[in-house]
């Protein structure tokens, strides 16, 4: 028999196929949580003029440098000037101009002191009792950006900051690397539509709208392409107009060794090129990888999942979003257990394999307990929505031990 591939292999076979896709321009409120696909420099200077920091007063710091409370040092207030507003006067010595957070500095002043630094003075005058020094929260021009300075880097992930600092620079719309077209197909004769009444020996798709909420909340445009039968001549022509429009097909189902399992032979027919089959996990060991490549074309990336809802979920997240991730030119974030929990029951495990153990996980001094439910199975639906967490049981051993440290992620 042949051995089974294990799981970070298989992810490398999958990284090795999926560098990012080509550009596309977004509108810049679009464009969170895309990687840019050429860098962005500045065209202006941030903050584009000397600014008040605070609600104040702007004057020549000499003017008050010998200034304390038992000398204050009065100043003529010119005018006022609002954020918005440019200054009309030139501050001399022995004036203040009174000025709002975010207003040019007017000529001639080098500071500006708080609002609640000040008192009244005589005949609208203001009075200091504290000196400063020339700058004080002053905003100077160009001191966060320099115009021609590189803001953004090719590969950022841009983040809400980003796009203000984008914004800030009158940038309507940049150049990102375009996500991929994601097209979702459950197989099986047994399949109904989830909105239909499934006669005798039928069951409902719950792969199909699983699989298309995972990933539309990744923000990948997905189409689901329903159900196909467990017969060649069909599955083959819904797969091979899949190909034809998709960047990534994901069918689920008949990728094991039944009798009328046919996706794997489909794929081999319509010229997908096998990666690997079969890896060592639990649930999800049939897991099918191949590329399709048509002259002239990017090559199309194709999944065969487990027909069972659970398995199908596991794998999509372990090993389809990370291929989603690379092709939209994100550094890889898996393994994405970062969160280690006791567990606090025993649960017995094929040694060969890594398992997905479905669990609840609580708080607890120090850290996080994981109650490991019982039964689990590729096909229990209501075990699956139970739990808030999914913890990995590594290869090498064959029983989790009450008291083991497992690392997990939430589900929830």
């Amino acid at each position: 028999m042949k051995e089974l591939l294990c799981p970070d292999a298989a992810l490398r076979l999958i990284f090795d196929h999926a560098p990012a896709l080509g550009a596309e321009t977004v509108p810049l409120a679009q464009a969170v949580d895309r990687v840019l696909a050429a860098e962005v420099r500045a065209r202006d200077a941030l903050p584009p003029f000397d600014n008040s920091a605070m609600d104040g007063f702007a004057l020549r710091a000499a003017d008050i440098k010998d200034a304390s409370p038992d000398h204050p040092v009065e100043l003529t207030v010119r005018e006022t000037i609002r954020a918005g507003e440019t200054g009309r006067i030139e501050v001399k010595t022995g004036e203040a101009v009174r000025i709002m957070t975010g207003a040019p500095l007017p000529r001639g002043a080098d500071s500006v002191v708080m609002v609640e630094m000040t008192e009244p003075g005589s005949r609208g005058a203001v009075r200091m009792a504290k000196a400063t020094r020339s700058g004080s929260h002053v905003r100077v021009r160009g001191e966060d950006v320099q115009e021609g300075s590189l803001l953004l880097d090719r590969g950022a992930l841009l983040c809400p900051y980003d796009v203000a600092l984008l914004a800030a620079q009158g940038i309507t719309e940049v150049s990102v690397i375009r996500r991929p077209r994601v097209a979702v197909l459950a197989t099986g004769d047994e399949l109904v539509d989830y909105r239909d009444e499934p006669a005798a020996g039928r069951i409902r798709n719950s792969n199909g709208p699983a699989l298309q909420a995972a990933l539309s909340r990744w923000g990948v445009p997905v189409e689901n392409l329903g159900i196909a039968p467990d017969k060649p001549d069909a599955l083959r022509a819904v797969l091979s107009s899949a190909l034809a429009q998709a960047d990534v097909l994901v069918v689920s189902g008949g990728v094991s060794v039944g009798d009328f399992d046919c996706t794997k032979s489909v794929f081999a027919e319509l010229g997908v090129r096998e990666v690997f089959w079969k890896v060592a996990i639990k649930p999800g060991k049939p897991l099918l990888f191949g590329v399709y490549e048509a002259p002239g074309a990017r090559p199309k990336l194709a999944f065969g999942l487990p027909g069972n809802p659970i398995a199908a979920l596991v794998c999509l997240e372990e090993f389809v979003r990370p291929a989603l991730e690379s092709l939209q030119g994100y550094a890889p974030k898996h393994p994405s257990y970062h969160l280690t929990g006791t567990a606090l029951n025993d649960y017995p495990k094929p040694e060969d394999r890594r398992q997905y153990l479905f669990c609840r996980a609580e708080p607890a001094s120090g850290g996080y307990e994981l109650t490991i439910l019982r039964p689990q199975g590729s096909a229990m639906l209501g075990m699956a929505s139970r739990a808030n967490a999914l913890a990995v049981a590594p290869s090498g051993v064959s029983r989790i031990v009450r008291g083991d440290a497992l690392k997990f992620r939430w589900l929830k």
